[in-house]
């Protein structure tokens, strides 16, 4: 009988969660006849294991993960080689546990990552037997029988026991979209700035570092209640609610305006720039990050027909608008801002990136390289 597949039930307001979460089960079942079966994240875990019938089940506890190809049948292969421990594991790039945690080749793209995950599964390595500590270990593998006898909540399940890690099996876990710390936001913000508004400010941990380092009034919008929850412990005030319909219920001006990685979220951000430069004291500045759609690493997968949407980066499933330095510099300037600068954001070095700037230099097509390697800009504009 083939492995089940036993998923939590996941649910959120965003789209970005709940596509990942339905991007990770549709993986999960390609390339198989899995049996799949879903459970809630608290329920006991011999509870959750009540509704599957077969004799092996890939535990996932982290619903946004991206798994490799036929993760579930080499696990299953590990484990029955490996008959001291209970269960066998993927390595991953952000694992809590660090005897998981392992580097890949780099990559921007679904498509560059399962480049990278089918090299891994080819070259092979022996498992690790190792004492599992508390983390939570996105996903596992085990017998259903063991799973049966355990009562703890199935991320719990393998706490203090042997389990045995397959490093040729990466699981990509993403960071958390609302809770980054964006140092390089903070970089490019005036260390004099009074007061500063951060559209999508997420959980706010910029505006609790430029509290921090300076004395000033930050403001957050945020979307997400949960996130907004977070932040109103951080920072001096925080909307929830829709930023395009916030702006005109504020009063205040503000030295500096933030959105990091949020324009592009936005179905009409022309008219909202502009109503930005309401709430902009005069001489007001806009800090932007904005990602660069004409990334190397995307026109290569637009050559072999792929476009895949996913949690977060150049590709999220979030974006209503894409942008390129030009489109940047024409948006900015229907909105009444004046740019002061516009520059390129370090860029991750690809196999997709490096293999179409070849091709382009070999078949000595015109191109811009400068225009192809940023995978984003950092703006910065001007209320005139």
């Amino acid at each position: 009988m083939s492995p089940a597949v036993l998923f939590p039930r996941f649910d959120h307001p965003a789209i970005e969660e709940r596509y990942a979460s339905w991007q990770s089960q549709t993986l999960l079942r390609t390339g198989g006849d899995i049996e799949f079966a879903t459970y809630d994240a608290e329920e006991p875990a011999s509870l959750a294991a009540g509704g599957v019938e077969s004799d092996h089940v890939l535990v996932v506890t982290d619903p946004l993960l991206l798994p490799p190809a036929k993760l579930v049948m080499r696990l299953r292969e590990l484990l029955v080689h490996t008959p001291s421990v209970v269960a066998a594991l993927p390595v991953s790039n952000e694992a809590e546990n660090p005897v998981q945690r392992r580097a890949a080749a780099p990559y921007l793209t679904l498509r560059e990552l399962q480049q990278v995950t089918a090299e891994l599964q080819s070259r092979g390595a022996d498992g690790e037997v190792v004492k599992w500590d508390g983390a939570d270990p996105a996903a596992y593998l085990c017998r259903t029988s063991w799973l049966e006898t355990i009562d703890d909540p199935p991320r719990h399940a393998l706490a203090g026991r042997e389990v045995v890690l397959s490093p040729a099996d990466y699981v990509h876990r993403w960071s958390s979209l609302r809770g980054q710390t964006r140092i390089d936001l903070l970089e490019r913000i005036a260390p004099d700035a009074k007061s500063i508004l951060e559209f999508g400010c997420g959980e706010a941990p910029l505006g609790a570092a430029l509290k921090q380092r300076q004395k000033c009034r930050v403001v957050g919008i945020e979307i997400d209640p949960k996130a907004a929850a977070v932040a109103r412990k951080r920072i001096d005030d925080v909307y929830c609610g829709d930023a395009r319909e916030i702006v005109a219920l504020i009063k205040e001006k503000f030295d500096w305006i933030i959105g990091g990685d949020i324009v592009e979220h936005i179905d009409e951000p022309w008219s909202f720039l502009a109503d930005l430069r309401k709430v902009a004291a005069p001489g007001g500045r806009l800090l932007l990050s904005i990602p660069n759609i004409a990334h190397a690493a995307v026109v290569s997968d637009l050559l072999r027909g792929r476009f895949d949407y996913v949690y977060m980066g150049l590709t999220c499933v979030g974006h209503l608008r894409f942008f390129t330095k030009r489109t940047i510099e024409e948006m900015l300037s229907i909105a009444g801002w004046t740019v002061v600068e516009i520059a390129p954001q370090e860029t991750v070095v690809t196999r997709g990136r490096e293999e179409l700037l070849a091709a382009l230099a070999t078949a000595r097509i015109p191109h811009s390289k400068e225009d192809l390697v940023p995978a984003g800009y950092y703006v910065v504009a001007r209320n005139a």
